[in-house]
């Protein structure tokens, strides 16, 4: 995985939800492009209260950096209209 892939999902309009996966089995579910900061060296995930859905003006509780040498895979997360059936 590089930075340009993980830049490039960001990007997408409109923007899919999705959950960054590593080779610990750790997940990170990226809900907004905000909650995500990509640099050439590796990334920035913003890890919000888990009780509530996070927004663009939530400052985050905690960050976890990341190499990208430990990201294995990413997956679209399913819109909630799609859980419910």
């Amino acid at each position: 995985m590089t930075a340009d892939d993980v830049f490039a999902r960001l990007k997408r309009r409109p923007f899919v939800p999705f959950r960054l996966i590593l080779t610990s089995g750790t997940t990170y579910d990226i809900l907004h492009p905000e909650m995500l900061f990509v640099a050439k060296s590796g990334l920035t995930v913003a890890i919000c209260d888990r009780d509530q859905r996070p927004t663009p003006e939530e400052i985050p509780m905690r960050e976890a950096l990341v190499s990208f040498l430990h990201v294995a895979a990413t997956e679209d997360l399913a819109s909630p209209s799609k859980q419910a059936g």
